[in-house]
């Protein structure tokens, strides 16, 4: 027996209301992620044509569309990966990595950026609190 074969005869098998629970969480992925695409393309015109439009601060909404589209397209693969789960057999656990390598890159995404927001704001708050001092001491 190969390594590859031993594998395939090694993958659990999730039963039947097992499947019913991933089977159901993938299709609601899926709506979602198609919705938040819709959006990003949305938002991603909207930008270009505010920049277009000579009014380049509403272009930067361009970021939070490229953002929402991310996110959209890796919530539709990890939906994939889940709904390919209840659709196959013999594959549930590199159907399960799948969806966990897709949800992986989705929450590092806002992993980051909660921290990138969170050290502007403590930045903000710095630059503040010493302009106040510098500023009410003259």
């Amino acid at each position: 027996m190969t390594d590859s074969t031993e594998m395939r005869a090694a993958q659990f098998e999730f039963d039947a209301s097992q499947n019913l629970v991933i089977g159901d969480l993938g299709k609601k992925m899926n709506f979602v992620g198609i919705l938040l695409i819709i959006v990003g393309v949305l938002v991603l015109l909207g930008a270009v044509f505010a920049l277009v439009g000579g009014r380049p601060g509403d272009a930067l909404d361009g970021i939070s569309g490229v953002v929402t589209l991310l996110i959209g397209l890796w919530t539709r693969k990890a939906s994939s990966a889940f709904r390919q789960i209840v659709a196959t057999d013999g594959q549930d656990i590199s159907n399960l990595m799948a969806a966990l390598a897709q949800l992986r890159k989705l929450y590092s995404l806002q992993y980051w950026l909660i921290l990138i927001v969170l050290g502007v704001i403590v930045l903000a708050l710095i630059v503040g609190l010493v302009g106040g001092l510098l500023g009410g001491g003259a």
